[in-house]
């Protein structure tokens, strides 16, 4: 047996760290498969701003994207079927969201995402949809649990320019996206907010509401350290407003109002000044095995799944002083100050922003299983933070 190979051998944890959440209770994996390789080069994007590995510092993602293969014994194949499987096991997660990176430049993925599908009550699957296909279209619809999260900042060229530099291949992009959102799967538009693509949100609004089945829009602010080249300007904010006045005209692909209050609160107050409850529920893994505790910004490395320790790197989950500056009743950390993402309807739901069925009306939390580790893990923290 090679060294990689017994790194990797799968290890049944015992029954007393099997229990789901017992530092967290935690939902869900989120899974980053080859975050260095995309076929897009978004001038924004956030691996390109990450120092947490030497390869984000040296902006691999900017290069030309590599392939890698997914089958059984192969070097991916063996480090994603085990870190998958540790997670799901250790904290009996129903939920995993696997993300890049852009996954489907990974040969044999789809054979991943069918395992993944069948030992999860959600996959949630994160993609700019380019090379997205109809049988992979078809596959997702015969599993049943697939929620797509599709990568947009606008149908218009302006405003989807931050994420592809020619008018050639933004039509490119729509076509291959209007296709998954012509397929009847359930849908996920993740549209970064930025100097271009705030001028067209109620034209892009408008053009969603026009699919037969409309995916749910996440209109977000774009994030990290080189956020201010791209961000929206305090004299397009209004254009944020207006979207949210005209809710109404477009409640079929906007998330619940509420979501819009803080949208607006971030750029009236300049910063996130709300609470952050998404390091209890989620935590983040790399395909390398790295763990780190927020999906959103690549903190800190806290061990790795595919080492022998990783049993003690697992329950370090909720248990340092990282995370007590994560939960902390007021964002702390600089990174948080300039962070908002779709995931806030967690943290939406736990400070009474928006009710469980708000929240669970979204297929990534409507299954009953999930809907129930969510309210019990409300109720805990609220005994636990004395409310």
């Amino acid at each position: 047996m090679t060294e990689e190979r017994a790194l990797m051998s799968p290890r049944t944890p015992s029954s007393a760290a099997a229990g789901p959440g017992q530092r967290l209770p935690l939902i869900g994996n989120d899974l980053v498969v080859n975050e260095d390789s995309c076929n897009l080069s978004c001038t924004y994007c956030l691996t390109g701003q990450s120092n947490l590995k030497e390869g984000h510092s040296l902006q691999l993602i900017f290069e030309p994207p590599r392939r890698d293969s997914y089958e059984p014994g192969s070097p991916l194949g063996q480090r994603l079927d085990a870190v998958a499987d540790r997670l799901r096991g250790h904290f009996g997660l129903p939920l995993l969201k696997v993300t890049g990176g852009e996954i489907f430049l990974v040969r044999g993925i789809m054979d991943f995402l069918e395992q993944e599908a069948r030992k999860h009550e959600v996959l949630v699957i994160q993609t700019n949809g380019v090379l997205v296909r109809q049988e992979h279209l078809d596959r997702f619809r015969a599993w049943g649990n697939v929620v797509l999260q599709v990568s947009l900042d606008s149908h218009l060229h302006h405003g989807n320019s931050h994420r592809v530099p020619t008018e050639a291949l933004h039509r490119k992009v729509v076509a291959a996206i209007s296709r998954i959102l012509e397929s009847g799967l359930p849908v996920e538009i993740y549209s970064v907010l930025n100097d271009r693509s705030v001028t067209e949100v109620c034209a892009f609004a408008e053009w969603l509401t026009g699919f037969s089945r409309p995916p749910v829009y996440f209109p977000f602010p774009v994030r990290g350290p080189d956020a201010e080249r791209f961000a929206v300007r305090p004299e397009q904010h209004g254009l944020v407003q207006e979207l949210a006045d005209r809710y109404d005209e477009f409640a079929s692909v906007l998330p619940p109002r509420p979501y819009f209050d803080r949208l607006l609160s971030f750029y009236r107050e300049g910063r996130r000044t709300f609470r952050c409850h998404l390091p209890r529920l989620v935590v983040s893994t790399f395909s390398d095995g790295v763990v780190t505790p927020c999906p959103n910004i690549w903190f800190s490395d806290m061990g790795n799944a595919l080492e022998e320790s990783w049993e003690d790197t697992l329950e370090k989950a909720g248990t340092s002083g990282l995370y007590r500056a994560l939960l902390a009743p007021r964002p702390r950390l600089t990174a948080c100050h300039g962070c908002f993402t779709p995931w806030d309807t967690l943290s939406m739901y736990f400070e009474d922003e928006i009710t469980l069925d708000e929240l669970c009306a979204a297929p990534t939390y409507s299954p009953p299983r999930i809907r129930r580790m969510i309210a019990d893990a409300k109720a805990d923290y609220l005994r636990t933070e004395g409310k």
